[in-house]
């Protein structure tokens, strides 16, 4: 295969706990471990955790605990297909660890905090998703993951999360306006939890409807008229911009997640990776997204193109 001379860069933003480290890890997972890395903004911390306490702020602050400047150096050596050293964070300590090399794949993901943040991060970007995830999922999240990965107590979750709170509205929040996609998991109160499914959720996707031509929000509402999927197509105002918007509900069948992304691409590729009995709205999303990122990538033709070219 002749590879691309420079790499399709992704950026997802939103507050910690979003979901956005999961999502990406399955858009990894779905197109394919050798052509996708995936890149934590979190490793450009500038402070290490007992810093940040020591001085009273916290990682969201821009540039008082994390180096933009830097970030920016790498986002374009990487899309210029140049291998960085990378800085390394570990949350499981709190603190910064030796760099690493990393030599760019055809596709990157950057997810993190501050990923749309600045102008010259974006113009890198040629795709911008912000995640903006309800707030009682957010807290739940949060507080499962930072006690079970990085050695938090609830209590301590639960206080981090407040102080952080003038943070998120100041400096994470206000990236929304700067997304292609806005990504929202809401908790699904009109379905009772079940034993396969405890935690209802329902997926609200808002798209741009200025700008280059990636319509993803038209397949769903295409799809919810066929009888495909259960998806509910209006318009609303997201930060001042009228956008496109499908609220994608309840488990959508095998054949009809087959048809329906028959109707969308070419793409043999994910086919291939369906095999799950049903698809809740999250997993609907990621292959969605997924093959949005491969068309970028590849064209419409997808890996088998890609391979056979």
């Amino acid at each position: 295969m002749q590879r691309r001379p420079k790499a399709i860069l992704i950026g997802i933003a939103g507050d910690s706990g979003a979901g956005k480290s999961t999502f990406v890890g399955e858009l990894r997972e779905l197109i394919g471990s050798d052509r996708v890395m995936t890149i934590s903004i979190d490793d450009y911390h500038s402070l290490d955790r007992r810093e940040r306490n020591l001085i009273g702020v916290t990682a969201l602050h821009p540039w008082k605990a994390n180096n933009l400047g830097l970030l920016i150096d790498h986002v374009w050596q990487l899309k210029a297909g140049r291998t960085i050293q990378k800085p390394v964070y570990d949350h499981s300590t709190g603190t910064i660890a030796p760099p690493e090399n990393v030599t760019p794949t055809d596709i990157i993901l950057l997810e993190g905090l501050h990923i749309l943040y600045l102008e010259k991060l974006r113009e890198a970007l040629d795709l911008k998703i912000y995640f903006d995830t309800d707030t009682r999922l957010r807290v739940r999240w949060k507080v499962r993951r930072d006690r079970e990965t990085r050695g938090y107590t609830e209590e301590e979750v639960l206080a981090e999360i407040e102080r952080r709170r003038t943070d998120v509205v100041r400096y994470i929040e206000p990236q929304k306006a700067w997304a292609d996609l806005v990504i929202k998991y809401v908790p699904d109160d009109d379905r009772a939890p079940t034993e396969d499914n405890p935690e209802p959720i329902k997926v609200q996707i808002a798209e741009r409807l200025r700008g280059p031509k990636r319509r993803l929000v038209k397949w769903l509402s295409l799809g919810s008229r066929f009888g495909l999927i259960e998806a509910v197509h209006y318009y609303e105002n997201i930060v001042g911009e009228e956008m496109e918007v499908a609220d994608i509900q309840g488990k959508t069948a095998p054949t009809s997640m087959n048809a329906l992304m028959e109707m969308i691409s070419d793409t043999a590729h994910l086919k291939e990776k369906m095999n799950e009995r049903d698809y809740d709205p999250i997993r609907v999303t990621q292959f969605l997204v997924a093959n949005m990122i491969m068309e970028l990538a590849y064209g419409r033709q997808g890996i088998q193109g890609a391979w056979a070219n």
